[in-house]
C-alpha cells in the first residue's frame, strides 16, 4: 500500500459520532466530509428528540398550571367572555394532558421540520441533478440541528431557576431574539420574535455552509436555494405580526 493509499485510507476512516459532533459545532467541513461518506441519522435524532422531550416533561410537571393558562391567554388578543371560553377549555384538560402534548408534540414538531426541510433540499438537489438524495440532506438536518441542545439547555436552567413554577413558555428559551432583547410594544412582533432563536440561526448556517461545501455552488446560488422557503414562511409570519 503507497502513503498515498494509506492516506486515503485514513480519510475514510469513520469518525464516530462524538468527534462528528464536535466537529460539526467547531470544524463543520470536517463533518460534511464524513456525513458525505457516512449519512449517518439516529444519533442526532435520538439526542435532539429525547432531551427535548425531557424538558418538557420538566416544565410542565412544575409549571403552575392555573398561572400557566393565564399567561398563555395574556398575549392573546381576545375579548372578555372570548378569554373565558378560552380558559374554560383550557381548565377541561388536565396538567397531564398538557404534558402529553408537551411532550411529544414537541418532539413531533422537530421531526417534521427536519423532514420537510430535508424534503426540501432532496428536491432542489434532484431538480439540480446532482447525486445527493434524502438520506444526505436528512442526515446534514440533523446533524446542523445539534446547536439546538444549547436551547435545551438554557431551558434546563431557567426551569431549575424557577422553583414557583410560575415560568411563561415565552420566556422558556433563553435564546430566543424576545428574550435577547429584541421586543416591540406590538405584542405579536414580540411573540414573532420569540419564534426564532439563535441555535436556529447557527443550524440554517450550518446547512447553508454545507450546501456550498457538497456541490461547489457559488454563495449566491447556495443562499437562494436553502434560505428560499424560511425566507418565504418568516416573511409571512412578520407580515401578520406587523399587521
Amino acid at each position: 500500500m503507497t502513503d498515498s493509499d494509506a492516506l486515503q485510507s485514513l480519510k475514510t476512516e469513520p469518525a464516530g459520532y462524538f468527534t462528528t459532533a464536535i466537529n460539526i459545532l467547531t470544524s463543520p467541513t470536517e463533518a460534511f466530509d464524513e456525513l458525505n461518506q457516512r449519512p449517518t441519522k439516529l444519533f442526532p435524532l435520538a439526542l435532539i428528540t429525547i432531551s427535548t422531550m425531557i424538558v418538557m416533561f420538566w416544565y410542565f410537571s412544575i409549571v403552575d398550571f392555573d398561572w400557566y393558562i393565564d399567561d398563555s391567554l395574556s398575549g392573546a388578543n381576545l375579548n372578555e367572555e372570548q378569554l373565558e371560553a378560552g380558559r374554560e377549555a383550557m381548565q377541561s384538560m388536565s396538567q397531564s394532558t398538557f404534558k402529553m402534548f408537551g411532550v411529544f408534540g414537541g418532539a413531533v414538531g422537530v421531526l417534521v421540520i427536519y423532514l420537510l426541510q430535508s424534503g426540501y433540499l432532496s428536491m432542489a438537489s434532484a431538480l439540480a441533478g446532482d447525486r445527493y438524495k434524502f438520506r444526505h440532506w436528512f442526515s446534514l438536518v440533523l446533524w446542523a440541528g445539534l446547536p439546538s441542545l444549547l436551547s435545551v439547555i438554557g431551558m434546563a436552567v431557567n426551569i431549575a431557576l424557577s422553583p414557583n413554577g410560575q415560568l411563561s413558555a415565552y420566556d422558556l428559551n433563553p435564546l430566543t431574539l424576545a428574550n435577547l432583547g429584541m421586543q416591540s410594544d406590538i405584542g405579536s412582533l414580540t411573540r414573532f420574535m420569540n419564534s426564532l432563536d439563535l441555535t436556529m440561526i447557527w443550524s440554517i448556517t450550518l446547512v447553508v455552509m454545507a450546501y456550498k461545501h457538497w456541490l461547489g455552488a457559488s454563495i449566491s446560488k447556495t443562499l437562494a436555494i436553502v434560505l428560499a422557503p424560511y425566507l418565504l414562511i418568516f416573511g409571512i409570519l412578520a407580515y401578520f405580526a406587523v399587521t
